[in-house]
């Protein structure tokens, strides 16, 4: 059984961080303007292949951090600077938003297999929720830039 966590559902009840907002390392083309859009809304690819391959291999799923701090420590391994953080406030997704929480443990376990340590380990230290297709315009705006 696929567990899904629409409008975040799954978060940590004790967690201090606002579940209201999460967090996206924009590539250099998307425009939050005109919102983002998966790069392969009907591939196939699983959240394993995804979180192992990253944009290697695009797929219908948009990777997002919990926190700022996690963008900006993902955004401090790209090449090209500056990079730009959107905030992306989930309360303006409509309930047609799958969004699967990968701080979950159990959802984790749903989607990566244990062995799979590199993928673990990512979704872990970059704190990764998913989102499946696009993001409107009307639920981004610019957090910041790092430089």
């Amino acid at each position: 059984m696929v567990k899904y966590c629409l409008l975040l559902v799954l978060l940590d009840r004790n967690s201090t961080m606002d579940t209201n907002y999460l967090y996206r390392v924009l590539r250099p083309d998307e425009n939050l303007a005109v919102g983002i859009n998966a790069r392969a809304p009907s591939s196939a690819r699983t959240v394993e292949e995804h979180i192992s391959k990253g944009s290697y291999y695009p797929s219908k799923f948009i990777s997002t951090s919990k926190s700022l701090e996690a963008a900006k420590l993902f955004a401090s391994h790209t090449k090209n600077k500056p990079v730009r953080i959107a905030k992306i406030d989930v309360t303006k997704l409509q309930n047609t938003h799958q969004i699967i929480d990968l701080t979950d443990p159990d959802v984790v376990d749903q989607y990566i297999s244990v062995g799979n340590d590199f993928a673990r380990n990512c979704v872990k230290k970059f704190e990764e929720v998913l989102i499946v297709g696009h993001i409107p315009p009307q639920c981004l705006q610019l957090a910041t830039v790092v430089e």
